[in-house]
């Protein structure tokens, strides 16, 4: 086993459930282990990158003395999965409750009114407070006036009392609640009162500041930021990925705020392998939705092709859901030759396509809030030493982390032009044979999935009053 940060090297969960529950360090040493509560919508076998961060948290707390308990919402239908997951979270408990929530209870009620009427409509694909680009379904524009923080809010109810069932059950030392969807950190909240441990809330994403939240009225909003102040304040820690979404929580009341931002697991990760001979290659991994609007990019990189030179031969490669979404805008560009759309792939298969490529886009919408956006997608593509091409905010979480670790370029969304250079300098750098960026290996370290563990496992010893033991 290698050395493991801040913390004895872990074997292996043995002993008896709740308080008595011990684990067996690589000494043979028998260390009396804690279990947490982790709250979260999403959990494997959904898949996307949402689902990365607790499940990794809760694959590598044992190591440092925590044992995760799970109270999740079964995979949504529709949505991706990615059963590959399963088998790093196969020893954690885990609680599926039906994945309820606003928009589809009312798109049920309406049914019958639409077959009447002779139109169609579906359920909606689950909660969340970001809109699509495209006309948001009568349903959810009903659920934003009746659902708040968000539409996952039934769901977050039965949540917090399962959890507290599990809790006691189990017997937690503390609860960890993670969001979006922000309800599940008022259910976190919650549950974590009714059992009389601490609470960490864990902000993925802006919640005030969220470019991609539209309420209903001002009365929603202030209802919004009066939770939000309240799971704050009850909070004995947060943890952010990003260090303007710790600033919203520190404006807002909270005690204690730690910048614990995504990561990458080196395990997971090929090396970077792009081929010399092949063309220039930009791959993007993900959804392309309200705040990550590609556009602007697909613009740019129509404007690069004309150029000619080495940047005629410019290939996108996309994986990720919905492609058709993203060719049909390629055509009407007619750039359809160049674009590569291979549709959702389980994750080792995505890993498997971005390390051939010659650099990995990120693409964030420059609106409001954006500045606080820090994609999980970043900290993989700096694991495997791809080059990051950003199109967004050049003053931002994500602008400042490039350009401090020496990662990538980075083009304003909006300025054609500039993405347009960007994409040629990353062709007449392949053409050349000279490296694009060249990072700082150290700093990148520090976002190994293992040792943000390590450091989540300390946090969970300081607020639960000390060390194992």
């Amino acid at each position: 086993m290698t050395d493991m940060p801040r913390s004895r090297q872990l074997r292996r969960w043995s002993g008896a459930t709740g308080a008595e529950a011990f684990v067996v360090t690589d000494r043979g040493e028998r260390v009396a282990g804690r279990k947490v509560l982790m709250l979260t919508y999403e959990f494997p076998p959904s898949g996307g990158a949402g689902v990365q961060r607790m499940a990794k948290f809760a694959r590598y707390l044992p190591e440092h003395g925590w044992e995760p308990v799970v109270v999740c919402a079964e995979p949504a239908q529709g949505r991706p999965l990615d059963s590959s997951l399963m088998a790093e979270v196969a020893t954690v408990p885990v609680t599926r409750l039906p994945g309820r929530h606003v928009a589809g209870a009312i798109a049920g009620a309406l049914r019958p009114l639409k077959r009447a009427l002779g139109r169609g409509g579906s359920a909606g694909a689950g909660p969340t407070a970001a809109p699509a680009a495209r006309t948001q379904p009568l349903s959810g524009r009903i659920s934003s006036w009746v659902a708040v923080p968000d539409d996952a809010v039934l769901w977050a109810r039965d949540a917090a009392e399962a959890a507290v069932r599990e809790g006691r059950r189990a017997g937690v030392r503390a609860v960890i609640a993670t969001g979006p969807p922000h309800s599940v950190l008022v259910a976190g909240m919650r549950a974590a009162a009714e059992l009389g441990v601490p609470f960490v809330a864990d902000m993925r994403d802006a919640w005030r500041d969220n470019p991609g939240i539209r309420f209903a009225t001002g009365l929603h909003r202030s209802r919004s930021l009066k939770l939000e102040r309240a799971v704050l304040k009850a909070a004995a820690a947060v943890t952010a990925v990003s260090g303007p979404i710790a600033d919203e929580a520190r404006a807002l009341g909270a005690r204690e705020v730690h910048v614990l931002p995504n990561g990458y697991d080196p395990a997971d990760l090929p090396p970077h392998a792009p081929a010399p001979q092949g063309p220039p290659t930009v791959t993007y991994m993900g959804r392309f939705y309200g705040s990550h609007d590609p556009r602007h990019f697909l613009a740019g990189f129509a404007e690069a092709i004309r150029a000619g030179g080495a940047a005629a031969g410019l290939r996108f490669e996309f994986v990720g859901p919905e492609p058709e979404l993203l060719t049909a805008q390629a055509e009407a560009l007619g750039i359809g030759a160049h674009v590569v759309a291979h549709g959702y792939l389980p994750h080792h298969e995505a890993l498997a396509v971005l390390a051939r490529a010659d650099a990995g886009l990120v693409v964030i919408t420059d609106e409001p809030g954006s500045a606080s956006v820090l994609t999980g997608k970043v900290f993989e593509y700096l694991g495997m030493g791809l080059p990051v091409l950003l199109v967004g905010p050049t003053r931002g979480a994500a602008a400042d982390l490039i350009a401090e670790l020496h990662a990538g370029l980075v083009a304003a969304d909006g300025d054609v032009p500039a993405i347009a250079a960007a994409l040629v300098r990353i062709a007449e750098a392949k053409s050349a044979g000279t490296p694009l960026a060249e990072p700082d290996a150290v700093g990148v370290a520090r976002f190994d999935r293992r040792a943000q563990a390590a450091e989540l496992a300390g946090l969970l010893d300081a607020v639960t009053g000390g060390a194992h033991g």
